[in-house]
């Protein structure tokens, strides 16, 4: 590292040649190959400061890209920061937000005209599982099959696929073979994007496909954009899918002045639609010479550590070729272990863990989210305490079947507001609209009168109030019994029977409805006050981090377990293709790179009866389990 003397903006900035040469590119499409821990987000806030202080580019002109909210904003503030907040104008945003302005800015053109509104994802769960249900109901070895697998896996995948085929901008019948029910794909899809428009809503994935078809179809609104932005800066650019990077190059101006950061060895979103591909085409698609920076410097791995994830990394074909290097003076410790069974190495985790004295400062990286439930619980009953909740230990007033069912009484038996009737409307899925309810008060008539002409729907609508008028009339305990059984909860909140049982006994004391929800509702606010007070729930303090590998992206610790590197769970039995286990050798790579002083790494190798196999992927550093100490 030195500093800078030639240039004003970069006086007292200490950068390496390769941050240098990135920070200091003016014009001309650039991409910036920034490997883990090579400080990507500095070379990015100081390259926009260089703009503006150096080369005089208007800050309005300049649009910054990335993938969450949450890395917008700390890019945002770290920029404000280095400037004294003297260009509030350059724009930060996510692609969602990007293209949600857009059509928000050309309603008309978009086809809008009421309020744009955006399912978010816990509406689109809910929405395939209710489609992916009526789609089995004719088939009883089907539903039967779906009870016993996880279902919530089984919908994620299914949504999963949704967006992957909408983003890359292909038709269901290319529906990947690994897609659980895939013969009813094409079905479900089609029921998905119906039913979003009978709600009036569009989900994320819609808005790149409307900005995509408004760009094509009015070049003029392309145009204002390509005036409004002569700069691009995309972070992460390995995560773009083919519908972003489409209406990214329709808003690019003739100069191209395109720069993208992003590392193809950390492309772990495919099932999401991202396409590492693109970047691997960047300069074929920019018809152009493309200045290309390689940040080749980790700043947070110690040299052991990143040379063993680097032999792992290599083995993949479909990557730039690269050579990075530790810059932190130390060495690290990488530690392999084998295990007989899980227990055993569970066991090893939590003796390792008893021993440490900032839990905080460790993570245990997993491949799936049950691994890391399995573990959390495991180290819950050894009093070592971590970042994951466990809902078994959640009251009455939290969990979501119970606050449903007394959403029906109240709206039953108490007042029959709007806010009431959203909540309970399409749970179970009705297919009814918001719009259908637009007074404070609602009424079975207005509803009605909003379906007119409308047959299957006035009978949803018909049978519903008949239901609310049912609960008013029976007794606490028989109505909640009424709403569980007869309306469905037990079916749509499985998990919550135990606590719905308790809820129902609490009715059981009360004659009076009325008397009974009231009771509860303040029970439930008092409970709200207390659990705020005493911060119950609060996940600070020191606790051991269990995550994700994807979840682990853009993370680091000073220790990490990745635990479990066996065949079938990394690569994944799903991962068939040769793509999809190049991008779980990727998922490794990442989290052996969120370490930054010791790695540690672990499999099960089973019992002669049920003899369990290495991950694939360690072939490469299999010296390292040769090492390791006989037990």
């Amino acid at each position: 590292m030195r500093n800078n003397n030639v240039y004003p903006s970069l006086v007292d900035v200490k950068v390496n040649a390769a941050q240098e040469e990135a920070i200091t590119h003016k014009d001309g499409p650039a991409m910036v190959l920034a490997g883990p821990g090579s400080g990507k987000t500095f070379v990015i806030v100081q390259r926009l400061k260089f703009l503006i202080e150096e080369y005089d580019v208007p800050p309005s002109s300049i649009l910054v890209i990335t993938f969450t909210k949450a890395a917008a904003i700390e890019m945002q503030q770290r920029f404000l920061k280095i400037t004294d907040s003297s260009y509030p104008e350059v724009s930060f945003g996510t692609f969602h937000s990007l293209f949600y302005n857009i059509l928000r800015e050309n309603s008309k053109a978009a086809g809008f005209y009421n309020k744009i509104e955006i399912a978010d994802e816990l509406f689109k769960y809910k929405l395939v599982k209710d489609i992916l249900i009526n789609a089995l109901k004719n088939s009883r070895e089907n539903l039967n099959k779906l009870s016993i697998l996880d279902e919530n896996e089984i919908v994620k995948d299914i949504t999963s696929e949704i967006s992957r085929i909408k983003n890359a901008g292909l038709s269901p019948d290319s529906v990947s073979d690994s897609v659980p029910y895939k013969d009813y794909f094409k079905v479900i899809f089609e029921k998905y994007n119906n039913s979003l428009k009978s709600f009036g809503k569009i989900d994320f994935d819609d808005m790149s496909l409307i900005c995509a078809q408004i760009f094509e179809s009015r070049k003029e609104i392309a145009q204002l954009y390509k005036e409004r932005y002569k700069y691009i800066l995309i972070d992460e650019y390995q995560d773009i899918n083919e519908m972003q990077q489409k209406n990214i190059e329709s808003i690019l101006n003739g100069d191209q002045n395109l720069f993208v950061v992003g590392d193809d060895d950390q492309a772990i979103y495919g099932f999401r639609g991202a396409k590492p591909g693109i970047m691997m085409e960047f300069e074929k698609r920019m018809k152009r010479e493309v200045h290309i920076v390689n940040l080749s410097v980790n700043y947070r791995c110690g040299k052991s550590i990143l040379d063993n994830a680097s032999l792992v990394i290599a083995e993949n074909e479909m990557r730039f070729k690269k050579k990075i290097v530790s810059g932190t003076g130390t060495n690290g410790y990488v530690i392999a272990r084998r295990y007989r069974t899980k227990e055993e190495q569970y066991e090893a985790m939590s003796v390792f863990l008893s021993g440490q004295s900032k839990l905080n400062d460790i993570g245990i990286l997993c491949r799936t989210n049950s691994e890391c439930k399995t573990i959390a619980s495991f180290l819950k009953q050894k009093g070592i305490k971590s970042n994951i909740e466990n809902t078994d230990d959640m009251t009455l007033y939290d969990d979501e079947g119970v606050i449903l069912c007394g959403c029906y009484l109240s709206f039953a038996c108490i007042e029959s507001s709007r806010a009431l009737f959203y909540k309970i409307m399409n749970k179970p899925l009705r297919y009814i609209s918001r719009e259908s309810a637009m007074k404070e008060i609602v009424r079975k008539e207005d509803v009605l009168a909003f379906y007119q002409g409308n047959r299957d729907r006035s009978k949803v609508v018909n049978k519903l109030f008949h239901e609310i008028s049912m609960i008013s009339k029976m007794r606490p305990a028989l109505s909640v019994r009424f709403i569980r059984k007869e309306i469905g909860l037990d079916k749509l909140y499985p998990n919550s029977k135990k606590k719905l049982d308790l809820f129902e006994d609490m009715a059981k004391k009360y004659a009076d409805t009325k008397a009974f929800i009231r009771f509860f509702n303040e029970e439930k606010e008092n409970y709200a006050v207390i659990n705020k007070i005493n911060g119950k729930h609060s996940k600070t303090g020191d606790t051991i981090n269990i995550i994700t590998l994807h979840g682990s992206k853009g993370l680091e610790y000073k220790y990490v377990w990745i635990p479990d590197l066996n065949e079938g769970i990394i690569p994944s039995r799903s991962a068939v293709s040769e793509s999809g286990k190049e991008e779980e050798r990727r998922m490794l790579y990442v989290g052996m790179t969120r370490a930054k002083e010791a790695l540690i790494m672990s499999y099960v190798c089973g019992t002669k009866e049920n003899a369990m196999l290495p991950s694939r992927f360690l072939r490469p550093i299999r010296k390292l389990w040769e090492k390791e100490p006989k037990k």
